[in-house]
């Protein structure tokens, strides 16, 4: 009799559409386990349920919501269809804010023997939902994923997207090539709906754009022309609708420019806000660290997969502040040498990193590059501030606002670890479903759980960026490359 009731319960539950995140909960406990199949629109009601989100006070759809907001990204028909599993998993990916590490790691081997028929993003949600903690599936066997998803398996989804949206945590070692180890780590999910804002990119001049602003805003769309770093591109206020994010984005590339969409909200609980970084150990034995440029020199800007392509390193990272003084052109600010050659006087007060061949390295704040110490490396570069020396945080600003010092932004760092290695550090931000960058001194705390034992923030913001093998593992906060001066590369020895 209690079986029979809790059907009908649920039937009646999922054609009103009303679910809250406490009855989900209960529901989800007790699910029957029948075979029957779920539709599509009731597993997007039950995954708003499952990430504590309700229709606000307008009482919105669930399954409308999902798809409104953008939580999942899929253009989604046929509510009425019958969900598979291929669908559920990338639906659970995507509403906990994990589309990019599927990304990222789509060339990793997921583990399960049918993998094969899967699309690249598809195989990377295998890998990431078999490797979070808790995981959203157990490793091995087969997939199955195209069979329609039965109650008994959504609730099982629906549980696990619950548990991991009051914390989650994704951590990954691969050693892409021998004497470099990369470390990939994510925890925490955000608390709140996101919402959108679109740039369209691929304009030569402000007329162009003005011109593409009142194409826009005749299909309904108001875009506002900006030029940072003498760059012209429209972008959107925040979006609510993401139906309208894609009719927008599909506008974007039919009059051939390149569309941005970046995510956005307020997240209240900063303790469970998303945070992404990824680290990348140099053993000294095989490789060897040094600045590079642009084939133009410094003052002609170039993305680092660019600037990494055309000097041959193996991996990259982006590194010293600088100028801006027109498209892609400008100058480093602070000092920057390059095999003995100094290209860039230094900054008065900033903190410096200096090496040789040998791997000896100085690191310090700097007014000459004429006192013995610096004479002695052929490699400097300037930056800012110097954040952990034998292991303790420093602390100085350095002359930097309290802007650039305490609140979160995407961060990049250089240094050695206890065991001599070098790294790469690079912490993504200003993402709301991805990550929400972190302060110096979460910077710091991160390097010495790490085992950093020395560390110099680098440029951060836009520029930050680290590129291993020809991948990029972090998201651009931008949604796109910067041009940046230069960069640090990792050769092989000979």
């Amino acid at each position: 009799m209690n079986r029979v009731l809790l059907k009908m319960l649920t039937a009646k539950f999922f054609r009103r559409r009303a679910l809250c995140a406490a009855l989900l909960i209960i529901l989800v406990s007790v699910f029957a386990p029948s075979a029957g199949a779920v539709t599509r629109g009731e597993f997007l009601a039950g995954l708003a349920g499952a990430r504590g989100l309700s229709g606000g006070p307008m009482k919105e759809d669930p399954t409308a919501l999902v798809l409104r907001s953008g939580l999942v990204t899929d253009a989604v028909s046929n509510l009425n269809a019958q969900v598979t599993r291929r669908e559920a998993l990338r639906w659970c990916v995507q509403s906990l804010g994990l589309s990019f590490e599927a990304g990222v790691l789509s060339n990793m081997s997921s583990g399960f023997k049918d993998a094969g028929g899967l699309t690249d993003f598809e195989r990377g949600c295998l890998f990431v939902a078999a490797h979070m903690e808790p995981p959203l599936l157990a490793e091995g066997g087969a997939f199955r994923g195209t069979q329609r998803l039965t109650e008994k398996e959504a609730a099982a989804f629906l549980q696990r997207v619950r548990r991991a949206g009051e914390g989650l945590t994704l951590d990954i070692t691969l050693s892409p090539l021998q004497g470099l180890t990369l470390h990939i780590h994510r925890d925490g999910v955000s608390t709140g709906i996101p919402r959108w804002r679109v740039c369209a990119d691929g304009f030569e001049s402000r007329s162009a754009a003005d011109e593409a602003q009142k194409f826009f805003k005749a299909h309904g769309f108001e875009m506002s022309p900006l030029q940072p770093l003498y760059e012209w591109f429209l972008r959107t206020p925040l979006l609510d609708d993401y139906g309208e994010v894609q009719r927008l984005t599909a506008l974007i590339r039919k009059r051939g420019l390149r569309p941005r969409r970046i995510p956005s909200l307020s997240n209240a609980n900063l303790e469970i806000a998303p945070h992404y970084w990824v680290l990348l150990k140099i053993d000294p034995t095989f490789w060897s660290l040094s600045p590079i440029i642009p084939p133009e020199g410094p003052r002609a800007f170039a993305p680092l997969s660019k600037i990494a392509r055309e000097k041959g390193v193996a991996a990259a990272i982006n590194a010293g502040f600088f100028a801006v003084t027109g498209r892609n052109r400008g100058y480093p600010i602070g000092a920057l040498r390059v095999e003995g050659e100094l290209l860039s006087k230094p900054y008065a007060g900033r903190s410096c990193l200096g090496w040789n061949e040998e791997d000896e390295a100085a690191l310090g704040r700097v007014d000459s590059v004429d006192d013995a110490i610096w004479e002695e490396m052929p490699f400097l570069i300037q930056a800012g501030p110097l954040l952990l020396n034998d292991g303790q945080p420093q602390g100085d600003p350095e002359g930097f606002s309290s802007a650039l010092i305490s609140a979160r932004h995407p961060r990049s760092a250089v240094g050695l670890t206890e065991d001599g290695e070098w790294f790469f550090l690079a912490v993504d931000g200003r993402n709301g479903l991805h990550a929400s960058g972190a302060t110096l001194t979460e910077l710091t705390s991160i390097l010495r759980s790490c085992g950093a034992s020395c560390a110099l923030n680098l440029d951060g913001g836009g520029s930050t960026e680290i590129i291993v093998n020809g991948r990029v593992y972090n998201s651009p906060s931008e949604g796109k490359e910067r041009s940046i001066s230069y960069g640090l590369g990792v050769r092989a020895r000979e």
